[in-house]
């Protein structure tokens, strides 16, 4: 009787400025481990394939280091940004006219305020100004800067004042690259702000790294799916990336929760060695615990789910954290993001407003939400039938009217022709 075949490896990359790694698993055992010098994928994809002789299910990549280390060392390799704010009136200070983070200001060449938006119920505050509109479509095109970033009061909610913004910069400037912050979801104008703008300057840079990425893969290993990790420990499409990269933001820190957890054999508490202070974060389901908060290298909220790190004790060790065990990520970071990468899964993120007066709305708008999850998750590459809700919350939304809550739905998939994932098991160390 012939025997079973093995099942293909997966490849986890972790790409940064001064050296970038990689590991393949297979059978839940890393058989290889390497790194390079530098950011460039060409080389390690080519050894990847050089010391590989297994069929490949596919490849994870992570960008996130790459993606900072542009933003706080190298601002000039990003792309300038024309910032437009939707609100009823234009800030009677200069200082409430700029964001409050100086690394996020520094972005931004053009500023505009279109008198408009609405409240977090959908209201229209004030009516779109088309004529102060057309004069900032005029002047975004009379100056060289194509990427341009909207945000509009309570486009959360109803997001019309903003598509008709994006839209009419997109008709006065057709190679505009525009980015709406009503794609992401989340509350708070200055969080907002800040994700659109990052989302904007890292475009050109992104697609850079994307481009490289995808060469390489293809040349060392045609016909190989390659996916980029998010913030949040899962993975998008690179097209998907090319035009959102700030999911991209973050992606280090929950893949290194992720990998020590893999390494463990399942859900845990992970404490990172981090200087000046250990911080610790959980790992649940194969899933690392996340929210929209302030993403710590650049020390500004963002509207984007990063991975929940909390500040630890000097060393606790190892032992018991509730119902899980705390585990000590002794090993490699760099190696252990990598296996995080490997073991990823296609994720999609949803936090909304919405309205309720009774019950059974709430229950209608939770279904459509979760729904609607879903789809953007397997778009995002999970395989037809695998995508699984792994969080829903219905919080009400303080200071409003009955009936106002928030929804976010976190949905999970397995990878476009695998089975639904399991539960963790340990996974082996390098041979040797």
């Amino acid at each position: 009787m012939p025997g079973r075949a093995a099942p293909p490896a997966l490849v986890g990359v972790s790409l940064g400025p001064a050296r970038s790694h990689a590991v393949v698993i297979q059978n839940r055992s890393v058989i290889t481990s390497l790194s390079v010098a530098g950011p460039d994928p060409a080389e390690l994809f080519a050894r990847i394939a050089s010391e590989l002789r297994l069929p490949v299910a596919g490849v994870v990549v992570d960008i996130g280091r790459l993606l900072l280390e542009r933003i706080l060392r190298q601002p000039a390799e990003l792309s300038a940004v024309a910032m437009i704010r939707v609100v009823p009136r234009a800030a009677s200070d200069p200082a409430l006219g700029r964001h409050p983070d100086d690394v996020l200001e520094r972005l931004i060449t053009q500023r505009f305020t279109v008198p408009g938006g609405h409240d977090l119920f959908g209201h229209e505050l004030r009516p779109l100004d088309r004529e102060a509109l057309g004069a900032v479509c005029r002047e975004i095109a009379a100056h060289p800067t194509r990427c341009v970033a909207v945000v509009a009061a309570g486009a959360g909610t109803q997001p019309r004042h903003e598509r008709e913004v994006a839209d009419a910069v997109q008709a006065a400037v057709p190679d505009a690259r525009i980015s709406a912050a009503h794609e992401f979801g989340g509350q708070g104008l200055a969080a907002r702000e800040a994700t659109v703008v990052l989302n904007a300057a890292l475009a050109v840079a992104a697609q850079d790294v994307l481009d490289r990425c995808e060469r390489a893969a293809q040349r060392a290993m045609p016909g190989v799916p390659l996916h980029i990790a998010r913030g949040d420990g899962g993975w998008n499409s690179a097209s998907r990336l090319r035009v959102l990269p700030v999911l991209g933001l973050g992606a280090t820190d929950a893949l290194q929760l992720r990998g020590a957890a893999e390494v463990a054999g399942g859900d845990c508490r992970v404490l990172l060695r981090r200087t000046p202070h250990p911080v610790v974060g959980d790992v649940r389901r194969g899933l690392v615990a996340v929210r929209p908060q302030v993403l710590r290298e650049l020390d500004t909220a963002l509207v984007v789910p990063t991975a929940t790190l909390a500040r630890s004790g000097p060393d606790p060790g190892a032992g018991p954290a509730g119902d899980v065990p705390l585990v000590v990520a002794d090993g490699d970071p760099d190696e252990l993001a990598c296996i995080g990468a490997a073991v990823s899964r296609p994720t999609a993120w949803l936090d909304e407003i919405a309205f309720i007066e009774s019950t059974a709305r709430l229950d209608g708008v939770r279904r459509d939400a979760e729904a609607r999850a879903t789809a953007i998750a397997t778009a995002n590459g999970a395989a037809p039938g695998t995508a699984d809700i792994v969080e829903v919350s219905t919080v009400a939304v303080p200071y409003s009217p009955s009936g106002t809550v928030r929804i976010r739905v976190r949905v999970a998939g397995a990878p476009d022709g695998a089975q639904s994932p399991g539960r963790s098991a340990q996974l082996s160390p390098v041979p040797g």
